[in-house]
């Protein structure tokens, strides 16, 4: 005997009515089925996918891996030990074009000391930032962003 069912009658806006076609097609269902699938992946959640569970598990692994570089960059990047110990890189990582908060945090001042120094003139804002950038780049304005300058 088949499972007790309940008849449901109901208007979807196109959007949705569209969307439930695509849904259809890709799964080859028909409209009633298409509509109990739907509704026990709403209420039951979605079958347990191994693959996604895995690189969720790979992408906390990466945030936390990610926390501790950046915490060290913040302490100096020493990480606590001898400088002797920190691995010299044949090239200095380029930091990407960041906005005047965010250079605002990486040479420890404020907004307002930034736009200060804008003020001076390209140049001196150049030497001004070289001054405090913990790699010693000079960094220029183009647009709202703030750009490494190329030696």
């Amino acid at each position: 005997m088949a499972a007790p069912t309940k008849r449901i009658v109901g208007y979807l806006p196109v959007e949705y009515h569209n969307r439930l076609r695509q849904y259809m097609d890709e799964e080859n269902l028909g409209e009633s089925a298409a509509l109990v699938q739907i509704l026990r992946e709403f209420f039951d959640g979605r079958q347990q996918n191994s693959e996604l569970d895995a690189l969720k598990s790979e992408l906390v692994q990466l945030q936390q891996r990610v926390a501790v570089v950046e915490a060290v960059l913040r302490a100096g990047g020493s990480g606590g030990r001898g400088r002797s110990q920190t691995p010299m890189m044949s090239e200095p990582i380029k930091p990407k074009a960041l906005t005047t908060v965010e250079l605002a945090e990486r040479l420890k001042v404020t907004r307002e000391e930034i736009n200060e120094a804008l003020l001076q003139g390209v140049e001196e804002f150049k030497k001004w930032s070289r001054s405090r950038d913990p790699a010693l780049i000079r960094w220029e304005k183009r647009g709202e962003l703030f750009h490494q300058v190329e030696r």
